[in-house]
């Protein structure tokens, strides 16, 4: 039977079930670690530490007898899920430091949701608002900010991530009037990042004809932040 995520060599999403812990892989490999080495180690670091943990998380939150914390849990998954796009956008970025380069979180929310960039390749405005209610709020003041809206309904948007004024959403939330609402569902949010990490670690893995600047920069960031002194 076909489970709803897909497959990994570290972990079962769908059940949970872990086949290989980060400490175990990490004490198999012999020193000095190879490139494919370093990749396999952060691949398994963060598919089992975080999305597989944040997997479980969702199916609580979803499982129609859930006790009644779960019904209380996004901003738990929220604090799990948001790191990725700044953290990939290190890898993506070819200027990225390793503090404070603003661009990150743009360039990693982007590459998933690449309807939130122009033709030319500019990000929409949109994106930078995204950072700052949820992530600068969520991490600076422990509340994303006012104007945005967390919710997993259909009825108001079938986007993860979307905007809209807040007449045209629907009249029990008690929002009218042009003011413009971000909108976020963790839930579909979760889903759409545990399948783009199987395919960036696939792209990481490719060798390319162009400069490796992927490859270049996670050697530099795994460097600098991963291995033991």
């Amino acid at each position: 039977m076909t489970g709803e995520f897909r497959s990994s060599r570290f972990l079962d999403f769908d059940s949970g079930e872990v086949f290989l812990p980060p400490m175990k892989l990490l004490h198999q490999k012999e020193r000095p670690w190879t490139p494919e080495d370093k990749i396999d180690i952060f691949e398994c670091r963060v598919e089992v530490w975080q999305l597989g943990v944040a997997v479980q998380i969702l199916k609580r939150m979803e499982c129609p007898k859930r006790e009644a914390i779960w019904s209380h849990a996004a901003y738990g998954l929220i604090a799990i899920t948001f790191s990725y796009f700044e953290m990939i956008g290190k890898i993506l970025n070819p200027y990225s430091k390793k503090w404070k380069t603003g661009s990150d979180f743009t360039m990693g929310f982007c590459d998933v949701y690449p309807r939130f960039k122009s033709a030319g390749g500019e990000p929409a405005a949109e994106v930078a608002q995204f950072q700052d209610r949820i992530r600068n709020g969520m991490y600076h003041l422990a509340y994303t900010k006012r104007g945005l809206l967390i919710h997993h309904s259909n009825e108001v948007s079938m986007e993860d991530f979307d905007t809209k004024q807040a007449s045209e959403l629907p009249k029990q939330l008690g929002l009218s009037g042009p003011e413009r609402v971000y909108l976020m569902d963790p839930h579909r949010v979760t889903r759409t990042i545990v399948q783009h990490f199987g395919d960036f670690m696939s792209r990481l893995r490719q060798p390319s004809s162009k400069p490796p600047v992927m490859q270049d920069k996670f050697q530099e960031f795994f460097g600098a932040f991963h291995e033991p002194d």
